[in-house]
């Protein structure tokens, strides 16, 4: 038994998948899933409609859906969830419809044609969940075409019940009244755990916003980048390939960048950041194949293993070691004491090969080797100028007066 109290993202799609899985491998032929969600991804509902078909041919068919406690309702994706229950029941005070697909990404143009496609496949979609387990399509159908939503106010006056979109409504007060009847009161309730939570969190793109809002440095910036890529691996505008690549390019950008800042933040966010984008190319859980009647294919994926985690291992530790070795080689170069005296270069002449703005710094070929230069006036290239003091690594120039 499982409650699923959030909206349909990765990691509604991981907690459920997971928790059928774990039902199965356990030989558990009865499974509640208890609903209150307002919707979500469609290829994360895909997903879960494909665990609990996978569920049901295995022999178990007996998956039952519980929209409790009185005020939930089981809305969009969660009511495609639902229909593909063997069993819905429902309690006084809760709600299921208002199926109507919301389409992102349309072409300009294409608006009209793109909406009425989707609705039409994701309406035989409902249609066919419906079907199969002996409900009333029609109806079912209405909450994708009109957005149609059934309640149930009471135990003798349940619309949903009435239109025979759901098996029964049950005589409870609160979800717990609610499992008693159904002979499961004793039964443990799992919920999402930290890895789903953590999906599902990542995959907010409200979360890259507020990271770059509440600390708006170059390496927040950075992670909210990361972070609005996950968000469209969430609200599925790229897949899992694409976000992948994206962030372990990200990581070793982070991992490099450590040279600069050593100070060891760079190294371990860029580490953090590849591996996430690495457990990406995997299925957090596997995903079962959607079923032939889905709208979209959800895609199926490698299923994680004792090898990858080792890969996972010698990446992230080769990483932190990779970067904290660069860093003390910078350290050793820059404490290296100097072959000659820096000063001797002052009061040498030399000409600049490309401009210098005033206080910025251009490059200038001195003694037959290019140095950066910095200087307190405009300067054109090929300007013959003078050495007249050393700054660190630059050289401060004049124009050479004839």
């Amino acid at each position: 038994m499982a409650s699923l109290d959030q909206n349909i993202d990765p990691g509604a799609e991981d907690f459920v998948v997971s928790s059928i899985n774990d039902a199965t491998a356990s030989g558990i032929h009865n499974f509640i899933l208890i609903v209150n969600t307002n919707g979500g991804s469609g290829a994360n509902m895909e997903n879960i409609i494909s665990a609990i078909s996978n569920y049901e041919y295995s022999g178990n068919n007996n998956f039952t859906t519980l929209i409790a406690p009185s005020s939930a309702h089981a809305f969009s994706a969660g009511a495609y969830i639902a229909e593909s229950s063997k069993f819905i029941f429902m309690i006084p005070g809760t709600v299921i419809g208002s199926a109507t697909p919301i389409v992102s990404g349309i072409p300009t143009g294409e608006e009209n044609t793109t909406l009425t496609k989707d609705i039409s496949a994701f309406t035989q979609y409902m249609r066919t969940l419906t079907e199969r387990n002996n409900r009333n399509p029609n109806a079912t159908a209405l909450m994708v075409t009109k957005g149609v939503s059934y309640d149930c106010g009471t135990v003798s006056s349940c619309s949903a019940y009435q239109q025979n979109v759901i098996n029964a409504v049950l005589a409870a007060n609160n979800t717990q009244q609610a499992l008693t009847i159904l002979h499961a009161g004793d039964a443990p309730i799992h919920t999402a755990g930290t890895r789903s939570v953590f999906l599902s969190i990542i995959s907010d793109p409200i979360f890259a916003i507020l990271a770059d809002l509440y600390h708006p440095t170059v390496i927040f910036t950075v992670v909210g980048v990361a972070a609005i890529a996950l968000a469209l691996l969430g609200l599925g505008v790229f897949g899992a390939p694409i976000v992948s690549i994206i962030l372990m390019m990200i990581g070793a950008i982070f991992i490099f960048l450590e040279l600069k800042t050593h100070h060891g933040v760079s190294a371990i966010a860029g580490v953090i950041i590849f591996i996430v984008g690495f457990l990406l190319i995997f299925s957090l859980p596997s995903s079962t194949p959607a079923p032939s009647s889905a709208p979209s294919g959800a895609g199926t994926f490698i299923q994680i293993g004792v090898l990858t985690y080792t890969i996972l291992g010698i990446v992230g530790g080769g990483g932190v070691l990779g970067s904290i070795y660069l860093y003390r080689v910078r350290e050793t170069l820059m404490h290296r004491p100097p072959a000659q005296n820096p000063n001797a270069i002052i009061g040498k002449t030399g000409r600049l090969t490309s401009d210098l703005k005033a206080g910025e710094v251009a490059t200038a070929n001195i003694g037959a080797e290019d140095f950066t230069v910095t200087g307190s006036s405009d300067l054109p290239n090929g300007t013959l100028v003078k050495v007249k003091d050393l700054q660190g690594l630059r050289l401060i120039v004049e124009k050479m007066e004839n």
